[in-house]
């Protein structure tokens, strides 16, 4: 069958495509500006989740689930945690800056590091660099979003981790 067949059996004639593709325009238009306020009341109850769980581990409660990373060894971002690295800029970051981000990495790690103190240590990096003019696209992202660079930065630390470690940049299914 071709499609033409196919869009008249549905009664789609030639006259009836304009009128139907400026339909499904103004359908986009209309439901893509009016789900950006949802967009940004889940970043913040995202953020509330995160504060929440802060405050309880440090009434000795952890919570298992994570937003942006996922547990497991190794750690990895979860797919929010890995959009949140692209969207705000760090992902570019990481890329341009690997030479220079790995020669900072290594200044901080002890002698005789492991896998985790590179973990670790790389996400002190990046948050430590939160002041640095090296970050403005991370923190101008934070800023318009309303959302934490800390967080940003931490979930962040483990591709670092694994650019350092020589390791490919993995995200965490949630179906498996």
């Amino acid at each position: 069958m071709d499609i033409i067949g196919i869009l008249n059996y549905l009664g789609i004639t030639p006259d009836r495509i304009v009128p139907l593709v400026i339909l499904g325009l103004v359908i986009y238009i209309i439901l893509h500006t009016s789900l950006k306020p949802f967009k940004r009341i889940t970043n913040r109850i995202r953020d509330a989740l995160i504060e929440i769980q802060a405050i309880l581990k440090r009434e000795g409660i952890d919570l298992e689930y994570k937003v942006l990373e996922a547990p497991g060894s190794p750690v990895r971002p979860t797919k929010i945690g890995a959009e949140l690295i692209k969207k705000s800029g760090l992902e570019k970051i990481l890329d341009q800056k690997k030479e220079f981000l790995a020669d900072e990495l290594k200044k901080i790690l002890p002698e005789d590091y492991t896998e985790y103190d590179v973990q670790e240590k790389a996400r002190e990096l990046l948050v430590s660099l939160a002041s640095s003019s090296l970050m403005n696209p991370v923190k101008e992202y934070a800023y318009q979003e309303g959302t934490s660079v800390v967080e940003i930065f931490k979930v962040g630390g483990l591709w670092l981790r694994d650019d350092f470690l020589g390791q490919k940049r993995m995200v965490k299914d949630e179906d498996k």
